[in-house]
């Protein structure tokens, strides 16, 4: 949508008419910023911009000249795609000093609020250009020409976190440079440290670095602001795992299971951390839950050799049975309930699978 650059005179004379009294120019000037508003209505952009630049000469912030500048330089770079970032650069400098030197006034008027809400709008317009041309240099493959229009608008505009995120990217994905890319997060964090995004992201950037202690500072951050986010449950307890911190991995994995009963890759990692722990009976009780809302040849060979360890022969003939079902060329689940059968001293069912066994190649 093209912006609306050009007004109409009279409110051109009026915003003049407020200035007037609190910016002082020489008495060219005062001719020059007269012949600049009426080129202006004229929509003759050509000659406004060239007495407004006369009018800045005299007076470099004159709030008047200075912000029809700007708004001719924003209207002009929608029609110079080749010029299109250092004039909205250039405009959203003129705007900044715009709005400073107007806030700075005393006795502010609901037209001075509203000019400067206006000017704001604008500004906040032509960084969002900026950001845009960057955006297509990097999918157009230009990265070091992105790059410098990204760091361009992270100086524009220091508070906003953008463009970091997108340098912190192509430092670590395009540049593979996890040096850069950790210090380009850590800015991004002093900025806005209550980020949850930003705080799962800084989580998992140094659990990938395998700084599980660093990633744990800032996933149980998250997790306060989020505590049923299942990814960032599974990630505290992916690097209490790997720190060997067992029990707080099973208490995290156990709140997502809390929430998400079947929830395959918790029940997963719940096996193993129970086997971590030493409690076979808790690894069983997460087998027999994955078995329920899945068939698996590995978890049915799981379950039995686990229930032959832990001599539960009973239900070592009832999974061993249920794995032959499944799996009916497996020696494995054949052999395991006749040795279940023989501990039982069930000699027809230890018959039936020995003569299964010997018709089996």
């Amino acid at each position: 949508m093209k912006y609306l650059i050009i007004i109409a005179l009279t409110a051109t004379l009026l915003i003049s008419a407020c200035a007037a009294p609190r910016q002082k120019l020489s008495a060219q000037a005062n001719v020059n910023i007269k012949t600049a508003n009426v080129y202006y209505a004229q929509q003759n952009v050509a000659e406004a911009l060239k007495y407004y630049n006369l009018v800045l000469e005299d007076n470099p912030d004159h709030v008047i000249a200075l912000r029809r500048v700007s708004d001719i330089n924003m209207y002009n770079a929608e029609r110079n795609p080749e010029q299109a970032l250092q004039l909205n650069k250039s405009a959203f400098e003129g705007y900044a000093r715009v709005i400073k030197t107007t806030e700075g006034f005393s006795k502010l008027t609901e037209e001075d609020f509203a000019d400067i809400r206006d000017m704001k709008k604008r500004k906040d317009s032509c960084w969002a250009r900026i950001f845009k041309i960057a955006e297509d240099e990097y999918i157009a493959g230009n990265t070091r020409e992105a790059m410098e229009i990204f760091e361009l608008a992270a100086t524009l505009y220091p508070d906003r976190i953008e463009p970091l995120i997108k340098l912190k990217v192509i430092h670590q994905v395009d540049l593979k440079d996890d040096a850069k890319a950790e210090e380009i997060l850590q800015k991004i964090y002093a900025k806005d440290p209550e980020n949850i995004v930003l705080l799962q992201e800084l989580g998992i950037f140094y659990l990938n670095k395998i700084e599980h202690e660093t990633a744990l500072t800032f996933l149980n951050k998250a997790k306060v602001k989020e505590p049923r986010n299942t990814n960032n449950l599974m990630n505290i307890s992916y690097c209490h795992f790997e720190l060997s911190q067992y029990q707080q991995a099973m208490d995290n994995t156990m709140i997502v299971l809390s929430f998400d009963p079947k929830n395959y890759d918790a029940l997963t990692d719940a096996k193993y951390i129970a086997y971590k722990l030493n409690d076979n009976e808790l690894a069983l009780s997460f087998l027999k839950q994955l078995l329920a809302i899945r068939d698996n040849d590995k978890d049915y060979q799981e379950i039995s050799f686990l229930l032959n360890e832990m001599k539960r022969f009973e239900d070592l003939v009832t999974y061993g049975e249920k794995w032959h079902n499944y799996d009916e060329t497996s020696k494995d689940a054949v052999q395991l309930v006749i040795l279940a059968a023989q501990k039982l001293k069930n000699k027809t069912l230890e018959t039936k699978y020995v003569n299964i066994l010997k018709k089996m190649k």
